[in-house]
């Protein structure tokens, strides 16, 4: 009888330790973790790069408007699929700015929620789940958990990485943008200066022969800057969607592995049985001085 007394004690005091822990993880999370970590350097440094990324998606906009422009005033047979397909572009880009505004949002608003509400759900769900000794809650959980993890770390990471990998990418880029604006200004150069079509298009092919090297003609430079920019869009492509999406279905593959194998969210199991055997030692020995 004092054995299985004894047992029920234990079971019940491991219960509490478990849940006094979640408990204080939860008041930390909401009080201490969701205001110092969006004030962290790592985390502003997130933004700062979100915000260039950005700025470089809107500059690359214009630049590709404007050369659009500048080349249907060339002839028109020739000019036109070129501009169409430059101006084409700006769904790329609408689509990539709708991506940096969604991974700003997440960083400047999601890490304070995963801290105030997602974590803390988790830690509440977990707890009903020792109370009522329901796997299925735990599960929940351990979803809970892994989804505040994944909002509070893949996008950081992810931009710092392509930082990092992608900036010989981004100088392409930037060297694209220069290209499309310098041959639009030499285009609007010349046309305010030679207002009769034939006088344009002479001045005008000369001007690109001279002007850069390398081009033979002006169909020649457009041609390859509509490349170009083919190319920068895919790099940007990749470097503020492909990347991230990638790191978030590799961390959050990675965390259900840990969690369904190694983890437990528990307190340690030789602390906790030190801290058990302890505590119902205690209540023992009042219990037999009562006697």
């Amino acid at each position: 009888m004092n054995v299985e007394k004894k047992f029920d004690t234990e079971k019940i005091i491991g219960k509490a330790v478990k849940i006094l822990f979640v408990t204080l993880l939860m008041v930390i999370s909401i009080f201490v973790l969701s205001v110092k970590v969006p004030e962290m350097e790592y985390v502003t440094s997130t933004i700062e790069h979100l915000d260039e990324s950005r700025d470089r998606v809107m500059t690359f906009s214009g630049a590709t408007l404007t050369a659009s422009t500048a080349i249907s005033l060339l002839p028109k047979d020739w000019a036109n699929p070129l501009a169409n397909s430059l101006a084409d572009m700006n769904k790329y880009f609408v689509f990539m700015f709708a991506t940096i505004f969604l991974e700003k949002l997440i960083v400047v608003e999601g890490i304070r929620i995963s801290f105030v509400y997602i974590i803390p759900a988790a830690c509440t769900l977990f707890i009903l789940s020792i109370l009522l000794q329901k796997e299925k809650i735990k599960e929940w959980a351990i979803k809970f958990l892994i989804l505040g993890l994944a909002v509070i770390c893949v996008i950081p990471f992810s931009t710092h990485f392509t930082q990092k990998v992608g900036a010989d990418y981004l100088a392409y880029v930037d060297e694209t943008m220069a290209e499309a604006n310098k041959g639009a200004e030499k285009v609007y150069e010349v046309k305010a200066e030679n207002e009769e079509e034939d006088v344009f298009l002479d001045k005008i092919s000369d001007v690109f022969v001279t002007a850069f090297q390398g081009v033979k003609d002006l169909f020649t430079y457009f041609n390859n800057l509509i490349k170009k920019c083919i190319n920068s869009i895919a790099m940007m492509i990749v470097i503020t969607f492909v990347v991230p999406l990638f790191i978030l279905v590799f961390f959050r593959w990675l965390l259900n592995e840990l969690f369904s194998v190694h983890l437990n969210i528990q307190v340690p199991q030789i602390k906790e049985n030190y801290i058990v055997k302890k505590i119902s030692g205690k209540i023992e020995e009042t219990v037999n001085e009562k006697e």
